[in-house]
């Protein structure tokens, strides 16, 4: 864990530019995707406005638009995320990517990340479900049982994202099918889990700290990189990935 960090904090050393531009990149076409996703709604309200029709948000038209719209913004921030991966692994080889290849490799990347994270999602559902319902319909009056409903929730979804963390980084960063992504990431956990817990938690620490006012420009453009880059490098050195060419 520490070998990776100070070997992915060397090459930023040497040369952070690559990674800042990376960084902005993402920034860059996460916004514009958002506000694309955004236009497609108005275009919608003005549709019915120019038909004369009353916007219903509970309506089977609305909630239609609406759903299609989100999996589209879905399927494109896991593309973007990919994308991402694959930008500080090119990075840490000190390649350059360029922001035509960034989204391209962000659209090819998309089905394969989405699904990935459908999957997580999908465990998720399967694990913390039960004791949401069990929570809402029997537990929700007893003393404490909020507490302990969130904590349980809230150490599910930290345990499934890391379990799924090295399939993703390998559809990212390696450009792996969904199968192999899979097969990579249990290989990978196989080997190293136990570093790759510490790794995870200093990354979710990081990723957290991206949120936070101010304190976001030092973590986004210096220590996400490094940290995120670091849990690249251990896996490749790990299981020994060979980056696919399309």
């Amino acid at each position: 864990m520490i070998e990776s960090l100070k070997k992915s904090f060397n090459v930023y050393s040497k040369n952070p530019f690559l990674y800042v531009w990376a960084s902005m990149m993402y920034i860059c076409v996460l916004i514009a995707t958002i506000l694309a996703a955004a236009g497609l709604i108005v275009v919608y309200f003005i549709t019915m406005a120019i038909f004369n029709q009353a916007v219903d948000p509970q309506s089977l038209p609305t909630l239609a638009i609406g759903s299609v719209v989100g999996l589209l913004l879905m399927l494109l921030l896991s593309g973007l995320n990919a994308a991402l991966a694959g930008a500080y692994h090119s990075a840490f080889w000190k390649e350059k990517t360029t922001l035509t290849a960034f989204y391209a490799y962000a659209i090819d990347k998309a089905p394969t990340n989405f699904a990935i994270l459908l999957m997580r999602e999908i465990v998720w559902l399967l694990l913390a479900g039960p004791g949401i319902a069990i929570y809402i319909y029997f537990l929700s009056g007893t003393p404490y049982m909020d507490l302990l409903t969130g904590g349980y929730v809230l150490s599910v979804t930290f345990v499934i994202h890391m379990i799924f963390t090295p399939a993703l980084l390998a559809a990212g960063a390696f450009g792996t099918d969904i199968y192999n992504s899979l097969k990579h990431a249990f290989d990978f956990l196989k080997r190293r889990h136990i570093f790759f817990v510490g790794q995870y938690i200093v990354f979710a620490v990081t990723w957290f700290l991206n949120f936070v006012p101010f304190l976001q420009f030092a973590t986004i453009f210096f220590a996400y990189p490094v940290v995120y880059t670091a849990m690249i490098n251990m896996m490749e050195e790990a299981v020994k990935i060979q980056k696919e060419e399309d």
